[in-house]
């Protein structure tokens, strides 16, 4: 009898919504749930940042008197043709880059070519010159100039992971000679593991003192649903930098406002109602039309 009832129509629907569920949660539960293993700690691996310049730096306080370590230099990075316009500058200095096909002998991954090639270039030319390394899709709010006093700053995720939109070290920084020799053990199939998972689990979990860690401020968690689904966000501004994720508005922006808004450009940004409107008003503004008095 109970089991009659149990497989009624209705019952069945609850069923198959339970399933659901479950299987959404395990799918978004933490990578070692899911089968990612990451290694213990390691003495040799550690030892390859021994004799350092930086031996008994304080990245809590940065330098003693506050003087800047980072260089002041700004890098994007461009694959291809970049989609952009104009560029206004008095110390613009453009290097040729060559998109890079393996890491340590192995081969990237076909599907994640652009981003894993993109991600292992940054750390190379911030250990070439230091300074701030800035993603194509990150909104600068405010002066980077407080974290240019520590060896090193990387911004948190809301999934504590490392953030690699706004990189801001200085050339001989322990955790990038680390973090690029972790790439050795180079996982392909996994869009974000070496980038962001992997150095936080064996490398920052174990010597948290090698880098600045800011947890919000960098913007480097998700913040698609305050920038284009909120209708209005003020503390934006108390922000450092913000990762506006545009290019994948099309699955983290409701559908309603995707329709309606399919693209964000000079053309109608002046009338775009979410803070992300407010945000590039604040920088374009004066080309929007004035309302008459």
């Amino acid at each position: 009898m109970i089991i009659k009832r149990w497989l009624a129509p209705r019952n069945i629907v609850y069923f198959m919504f339970i399933v659901c569920v479950v299987t959404v949660i395990l799918w978004k539960s933490e990578p070692a749930e899911r089968g990612e293993t990451f290694k213990p700690y390691d003495t040799e691996f550690f030892a390859k940042v021994q004799d350092s310049i930086f031996d008994g730096f304080d990245n809590i306080t940065g330098t003693k008197n506050g003087s800047y370590i980072v260089p002041n230099y700004v890098h994007f990075l461009f694959f291809g043709k970049p989609r952009l316009s104009y560029v206004h500058s008095d110390t613009l200095h453009l290097r040729n880059i060559t998109l890079p096909e393996e890491i340590f002998g192995q081969k990237f991954s076909k599907e994640f070519h652009v981003w894993h090639a993109g991600d292992v270039t940054r750390i190379r030319i911030l250990i070439k010159y230091g300074g701030i390394f800035v993603d194509n899709d990150s909104y600068i709010v405010r002066s980077l100039d407080p974290f240019r006093k520590y060896e090193m700053t990387i911004g948190i995720t809301d999934g504590y992971q490392l953030g690699t939109q706004v990189l801001i070290a200085h050339k001989d920084a322990r955790f990038l000679k680390l973090w690029l020799e972790s790439y050795r053990d180079y996982h392909p199939d996994k869009f974000y593991f070496n980038a962001g998972k992997k150095p936080m689990k064996e490398i920052i979990n174990y010597m948290p003192e090698l880098v600045h860690t800011v947890r919000y401020l960098l913007g480097v968690e998700g913040l698609a649903r305050r920038l284009y689904i909120w209708d209005s966000w003020s503390n934006w501004r108390k922000y450092y930098s913000i990762h506006l994720v545009i290019r994948h508005r099309n699955y983290l922006d409701t559908l309603w406002n995707f329709l309606k808004w399919p693209n964000i450009d000079e053309n109608n940004i002046c009338d775009y109602p979410h803070p992300f409107g407010e945000m590039a008003r604040d920088v374009y503004g004066d080309f929007c039309p004035k309302p008459i008095a």
